[in-house]
C-alpha cells in the first residue's frame, strides 16, 4: 500500500511549498487540472492560479497540465495560463506523464506530480518515479466513477495520515 503513499499531502495547490521542491531540485511540475486547479464546474482557472503559475515560472519551474479529460477541457486551461498540456492521459498510466516530461525537459528525478485522486495521479507519479504531491479536491463534485474512487481513497488517507476528510 506504501506505493500510494503521496510523498506530500496539502490542502490546496497554494499550501504547496514550492520552494522546499525547488530546493529538493525538483524543476518540472506537473498539475492535474479537474479538482486541483478548479472545479469541474469552471471553465478557466482562476485569476489567483493564474497568480500562481506565472510565479512558479518566475522562480524557474517549468510548468504543464495533464488531464484524463478531454482536449477541450485542456485547452480551457492551457490558453488562458501559457502551458503546454495533454488530455486523456488515462492515469494511472505513466504515458502522459513521460510526454509532459518529455516537453518540459525534466527527467523523473527532477519532476513533480500534484493531483487530488490517488488512484490516478498520485499513482501516475508513482509509477512514473516522480516525487508526488497530494491536495485535497476542491470541491465534492465529481463524476461517478470518481465518487467510487474517493471511497477508496478515504481508506488509504486514514490509513496513512488517520484522515477521512476527502
Amino acid at each position: 500500500m506504501g506505493r500510494l503513499k503521496p510523498k506530500y499531502y496539502y490542502d490546496t495547490v497554494f499550501d504547496v511549498p514550492y520552494d522546499v521542491l525547488w530546493q529538493n531540485e525538483i524543476r518540472g511540475l506537473i498539475f492535474d487540472i479537474d479538482n486541483t486547479l478548479a472545479p469541474y464546474s469552471e471553465s478557466q482557472p482562476s485569476a489567483k492560479t493564474v497568480a500562481l503559475i506565472k510565479r512558479l515560472q518566475r522562480i524557474g519551474f517549468k510548468v504543464s497540465l495533464l488531464t484524463n479529460n478531454t482536449n477541450k477541457r485542456l485547452e480551457l486551461f492551457t490558453k488562458p495560463l501559457g502551458l503546454p498540456g495533454f488530455a486523456n492521459a488515462a492515469k494511472p498510466l505513466t504515458r502522459g506523464v513521460r510526454k509532459a516530461m518529455k516537453q518540459m525537459g525534466t527527467k523523473k528525478g527532477y519532476t513533480a506530480i500534484i493531483g487530488d485522486q490517488i488512484l490516478s495521479d498520485i499513482w501516475a507519479g508513482k509509477n512514473a518515479g516522480l516525487t508526488t504531491v497530494l491536495v485535497k479536491p476542491i470541491s465534492n463534485q465529481d463524476f461517478f466513477f470518481v465518487r467510487f474512487k474517493r471511497l477508496i481513497e478515504r481508506w488509504l488517507l486514514r490509513k496513512y495520515y488517520g484522515e477521512i476528510n476527502l
